[in-house]
């Protein structure tokens, strides 16, 4: 078998060294902090309009975090599955489409 790297003994470890420091700044950078461009990291935690999350529907908006997180407790509780985020206009609940009126019913009748 001819190896590649058989004249120059020397290249394959520069390469790979080459390769590992290339893989560690890479990785630096990815999980870096805001200031640097995180790839991973969330960098506006500003409140979000209640309409910029997709396909989930918002049920029920309240003031504060523990509020909406017993809300999501609740639902969950009930086989509804939603999350909560922070919105303009406070703390919303979010469920999928097709458990809109479930949740509201459940959360209505409490």
């Amino acid at each position: 078998m001819v190896s590649v790297f058989a004249d120059q003994y020397f290249l394959f470890p520069l390469v790979a060294i080459a390769f590992a420091g290339g893989m560690v700044l890479l990785t630096r950078w990815a999980f870096s902090k805001a200031k640097g461009g995180s790839l991973v990291r969330r960098t506006d935690y500003s409140p979000a309009e209640r309409d910029t999350f997709g396909l989930l529907v918002d049920v029920h908006t309240v003031r504060t975090y523990n509020e909406a997180r017993v809300s999501v407790s609740m639902l969950k509780d009930f086989g509804v599955k939603a999350t909560a985020a922070r919105t303009k206009d406070g703390w919303s609940v979010y469920v999928w489409p097709a458990d809109e009126a479930a949740a509201r019913g459940f959360l209505k009748a409490r």
